[in-house]
């Protein structure tokens, strides 16, 4: 729980590594990875295996046959970005055997598209990849929403072999609510109170709090006139997924004299971040007889 004035709590973005772009090779049996970018997405990372063979990559291993042999992962995460550009995502093909192995043809279905030229050709013992992009996530779609395909291809080895991947994508992004200071979801403005003086409003804590898969960064916010308070570093805070960050705001009337007013605190949120970015509405109603208020808001 954030107990600072200004805090981010989670120490992971989140990020899956599907969304880095990227390729590698990696796993047990015949040594092949899901080609994932980067770090590699979830189901990117099974081990090696021909779509074939049951045990899930056993073929091949400890043998060299005299013929092409295609060893590959036989399920692929792509994952896709709110907010951000369709990233391929590389299917890592291994030839185990002692002959070139061709790729000759590749088609996808739901959307999926396979970018790689082909014919495409794999030296014995060496890998090369299928580069296969998401579609284009649905403006209805929701964050953690599943879709799927598959990815059929065609190569050289004996009897014009055919083979098929299964292809998942999961809908990643960042979100964000406003909480009170106990993590309640504000229903409505947030409203200063008088606890200590009848003049000047308490500082009044509040969360913006991450309700997506996804980290992002928060910047700000911009106070409008007559409120104050606690902002981000001009770098900005990361806040993890169902983590938050912690501020406090307060009236500000050293400019005017006045004793009440309202407004909204505007924030900026970097990263891949779905749907708007909400204001927060703030309401300093007046609780005093005097003409005027010079009422300063905490600062960081």
């Amino acid at each position: 729980m954030c107990a600072a004035s200004l805090t981010a709590c989670g120490s992971d973005d989140g990020r899956p590594g599907s969304l880095v772009s990227g390729s590698g090779e990696s796993g047990r049996g015949a040594g092949l990875g899901g080609g994932s970018s980067g770090d590699g997405g979830r189901a990117n990372t099974d081990a090696g295996s021909r779509s074939d063979a049951g045990d899930g990559g056993a073929a091949g291993e400890g043998i060299n046959p005299a013929a092409p042999l295609a060893i590959f992962p036989n399920q692929l995460q792509v994952d896709v970005g709110c907010g951000a550009s369709n990233e391929p995502t590389a299917l890592v093909i291994r030839n185990a055997g002692s002959l070139p192995l061709t790729i000759q043809s590749a088609t996808a279905t739901a959307g999926y598209m396979v970018g790689t030229p082909l014919p495409l050709q794999i030296a014995s013992q060496s890998s090369a990849a299928l580069q296969v992009t998401p579609p284009v996530a649905k403006a209805s779609a929701k964050i953690g929403d599943e879709s799927s395909g598959k990815l059929t291809f065609e190569t050289d080895e004996a009897a014009q072999a055919t083979h098929t991947v299964q292809l998942n994508t999961t809908l990643y992004g960042a979100q964000l609510e406003f909480t009170d200071g106990d993590g309640k979801a504000l229903a409505g403005p947030l409203t200063l109170t008088y606890l200590s003086s009848s003049a000047c409003p308490d500082n009044v804590k509040y969360r913006v709090h991450n309700t997506g898969n996804l980290a992002f960064t928060l910047l700000g916010p911009t106070f409008p006139v007559r409120l104050g308070g606690t902002s981000t570093p001009k770098a900005g805070v990361s806040v993890e997924p169902d983590d938050f960050a912690e501020l406090q705001v307060a009236g500000n009337s050293t400019s005017d004299g006045a004793c009440s007013g309202s407004g909204d605190l505007t924030f900026t949120v970097q990263g891949a971040f779905c749907g708007t970015v909400p204001k927060l509405s703030v309401v300093w109603p007046a609780n005093t007889e005097t003409s005027g208020c010079a009422c300063v808001a905490a600062t960081q």
